[in-house]
């Protein structure tokens, strides 16, 4: 019986021992810095913060599932190929250049491992209707506090620079983002975007700069 008792405790030890290091092996994954990332820190910045400067959005606690699927989007065609989005283009041209099997996963796993950083700038409008703005026309998808919503694979807002978040509506509006025919979210988001314009877009854009940033779920 003896003989038994320490037979299954070996077990269990083992059994715990093993999946210990399958923890700590997977934290070490997302929370190294892997090496095919260095192409993303002169202009993403090395926390992933963004650069207002270059025009690049933050990126850092974004899920895994939102920069893949970007990061497909890119590569394919299916986002940047328009001939007037000169830096949707910068990035096609870097998508091709990764393997969609290793380095698109390392990327995104270390990317929504990453504190969320605020980009948003100081920005002004009237917070009360850019609230009511917001919640009848974006919140449904992207969360009451612009925090997102992976059931409708809609990525957060809050945190992310202003400036970007009102060219990519431009983009939207001006059928340089949202056209492609295998862009299904694509295309709602620029249906989306033609419904707000002039001070009630930056009404909006004023109550997501004052959300309070959070890893996206």
């Amino acid at each position: 019986m003896l003989k038994i008792c320490l037979t299954l405790n070996q077990k269990l030890s083992a059994l715990i021992t093993a999946s210990l290091l399958f923890a700590f092996s997977s934290f070490g994954y997302t929370n190294e810095v892997p090496q095919v990332y260095s192409q993303c820190v002169a202009c993403h910045g090395d926390k992933a913060q963004g650069n207002a400067q270059l025009n690049s959005p933050a990126l850092a606690g974004f899920s895994a599932e939102y920069i893949t699927r970007q990061l497909q989007n890119f590569s394919s065609g299916v986002r940047g190929s328009h001939e007037k989005d000169t830096l949707g283009q910068q990035m096609l041209a870097i998508s091709k250049s990764l393997d969609m099997n290793k380095d698109v996963p390392a990327l995104s796993a270390y990317i929504e491992s990453l504190p969320p950083v605020s980009a948003a700038p100081e920005t002004s409008g009237n917070l009360m209707n850019g609230s009511r703005y917001y919640q009848g026309k974006c919140g449904a998808c992207h969360g009451g506090k612009a925090e997102g919503n992976p059931a409708f694979k809609a990525p957060k807002l809050a945190g992310q620079n202003v400036d970007y978040l009102r060219r990519q509506m431009q983009n939207f509006v001006n059928g340089v983002r949202g056209t492609h025919a295998e862009d299904k979210l694509g295309r709602q988001m620029a249906m989306m975007a033609k419904t707000t314009s002039g001070k009630e877009l930056e009404d909006i854009l004023h109550y997501i700069s004052e959300q309070q940033i959070a890893p996206q779920k």
